[in-house]
């Protein structure tokens, strides 16, 4: 198995892996995306290829902050014009009233720490553009904190899992896709039975 990941790797152009890695971190805040695949891994998984096949790693990073910082400004622009319709969407009911609330009282008791710090708590990440640009956070120091958090975010997770792909290499990658595949499966399954429970509470109540 892993000499068949390896060989997929060695195989797979650069200009995929950049693809495949930038968009993930540009649309995990602007899109939402972080919500069922964590930006963490999708990045790990390239600098790990970047270990042991052609990708090279410099321009995976330097893509990867730029895509970090451009995403999450996206999505602060778009939580400074739309914020509240998209809290009331069916989309940001799927979000949950608490992980809003959470973000929120994040931003306003720690402004640009909050930002800074949240690029390293899973979903806190994902909505935390929104939630700054909807509480009118100063454009500048949201600007600030979002290139140094996203920067510090992408070169440390991806020299670490450089440095790990050189030493453990395709078996770090099956671990991550496995994790990931756990993670997309279980986001599902969670909305699912959310789903259900609510129908069912509705149902009784209708009764």
């Amino acid at each position: 198995m892993v000499d068949w990941v390896i060989s997929v790797v060695e195989s797979t152009p650069p200009w995929a892996v950049y693809l495949v890695v930038w968009g993930v971190i540009y649309g995990e805040a602007a899109a939402l995306i972080g919500l069922i695949l964590p930006g963490e891994t999708v990045l790990l998984a390239g600098a790990v290829a970047a270990a042991i096949g052609p990708t090279n790693i410099g321009w995976l990073i330097t893509g990867a902050c730029l895509a970090a910082v451009l995403g999450d400004w996206t999505g602060y622009m778009l939580g400074r014009r739309s914020g509240e319709r998209i809290t009331h969407s069916r989309l940001g009911s799927w979000i949950g009233e608490e992980r809003w609330n959470r973000a929120e009282e994040l931003i306003r008791n720690g402004g640009v720490v909050a930002v800074i710090g949240a690029r390293w708590i899973g979903y806190v990440r994902t909505v935390t553009p929104f939630v700054a640009g909807m509480s009118q956070m100063p454009t500048k120091q949201y600007l600030f904190a979002n290139v140094l958090g996203g920067v510090v975010w992408v070169v440390v997770v991806g020299v670490t899992g450089y440095a790990v792909g050189e030493t453990i290499g395709a078996t770090l990658l099956l671990y991550l896709g496995f994790a990931a595949a756990v993670v997309v499966l279980g986001y599902f399954a969670f909305r699912w039975w959310r789903q259900r429970d609510n129908s069912e509470i509705g149902s009784t109540s209708a009764e």
